[in-house]
């Protein structure tokens, strides 16, 4: 299910992402949210949430695109050498969002819904 409009991220959130595919980073982030809430907002019915939960679902996808855009331009490595450098990127203990791929901000809207409750 969708639950944000390419219009909404555009004009109301006024997102980053200003490229094509943008339906398809949304359709990824409401899958993850639907991922996320264990298909908690299906069997319930988005319009059976509360205005509180749908706006920050609404938010949390928005985020999510946000994400999705930053990280495709991040580079990520473990490590890199050439003569006489060497640079090792090391890994901290991973973080809930990071694993979802979500990013912080989107993890901590969408967990505010009480929506994500067990392990992912």
């Amino acid at each position: 299910m969708e639950y944000i409009a390419e219009k909404y991220y555009k004009k109301t959130h006024k997102g980053k992402y200003g490229g094509d595919g943008l339906g398809e980073l949304i359709l990824k982030a409401c899958g993850l949210v639907d991922m996320l809430t264990h298909g908690r907002i299906a069997d319930i019915g988005f319009d059976n949430l509360t205005g509180f939960q749908q706006n920050m679902v609404k938010r949390a996808v928005c985020l999510m695109v946000d994400h999705f855009t930053d990280e495709s331009k991040a580079v990520d490595f473990e490590s890199f050498s050439m003569p006489d450098i060497r640079v090792t990127r090391y890994r901290r203990k991973e973080k809930p969002w990071d694993v979802a791929g979500c990013g912080k901000w989107a993890w901590c809207a969408l967990m505010s819904t009480g929506l994500m409750r067990g392990v992912l």
